[in-house]
């Protein structure tokens, strides 16, 4: 859109500011859920910390999209911004892993042979390996990380595109370990350990699914958050069948 190709060519111009604080009206929005409005007072800001945050609401917004056609064009809204954040800053660390989120968030909302033919798997592979060199131990890229090793190997066998569900395992574990208070690494654990089914790890997503639900909500996302996680406690307290559908409607 021409609101965006604006941002996009003036991106560069942004960088000297790229290590500057995100802009405090549109952090506020974010906190408050209202995603939209934070995205473009963050792009209107400028900055790479700024086309970051921008791009970290429009994921939010599409996280919780049950609609997977709406969800796909809010995650590609999204990897605009985000793309142009490593445009301005190919150091910041949030640039790719929103990245990565934007193009994991699409892939998951498409058919297997579409994701596939646009690279999907490997391009988001490649943003959070970025991400990992700058901050080996940044919890969100980890997070993050882990879901990606047990998503793919999940849906296209263990080994396809190097994923390595042992190492989204110790990935997920070392996220909480950096960052236990945080509600959405949490549930991420929860869902991608019992997605997987691997009877040794199942117990370990009950403890994050547990610690979600028993964890205090910091804004409106984490509040979002709280409630799919009792939804999904809900779920696993009916039993496999509802279990699984449960599963199978995450993006």
């Amino acid at each position: 859109m021409l609101r965006f190709a604006c941002v996009l060519a003036a991106a560069t111009a942004f960088a000297a500011a790229a290590h500057a604080a995100p802009d405090e009206r549109a952090f506020a929005l974010f906190e408050s859920g209202q995603f939209q409005a934070a995205a473009e007072t963050a792009a209107d800001a400028g900055g790479a910390e700024n086309l970051a945050l921008a791009a970290r609401s429009l994921n939010a917004l599409a996280y919780l999209q049950t609609d997977n056609a709406v969800g796909r064009a809010i995650a590609k809204d999204a990897l605009d911004y985000a793309e142009a954040a490593i445009k301005a800053d190919n150091a910041l660390v949030e640039g790719h892993l929103q990245a990565a989120i934007s193009l994991a968030q699409r892939g998951s909302r498409m058919a297997a042979l579409r994701a596939f033919f646009l690279g999907i798997a490997d391009r988001a592979r490649a943003e959070l390996d970025d991400a990992l060199a700058h901050e080996p131990n940044n919890p969100w890229a980890l997070s993050s990380s882990a879901a990606w090793h047990l998503e793919v190997a999940r849906r296209v066998g263990a080994g396809r595109f190097g994923s390595d569900p042992d190492l989204g395992y110790r990935q997920f574990m070392a996220a909480r370990d950096a960052d236990p208070d945080n509600l959405l690494i949490a549930y991420e654990c929860a869902l991608r350990l019992i997605a997987y089914d691997e009877a040794e790890w199942r117990a370990d997503g009950f403890a994050a699914l547990d610690a979600v639900l028993a964890g205090e909500p910091s804004d409106a996302f984490e509040s979002a958050i709280r409630k799919r996680a009792e939804a999904f406690a809900a779920a696993l307290a009916a039993g496999r069948k509802a279990e699984r559908k449960f599963i199978d409607a995450q993006p």
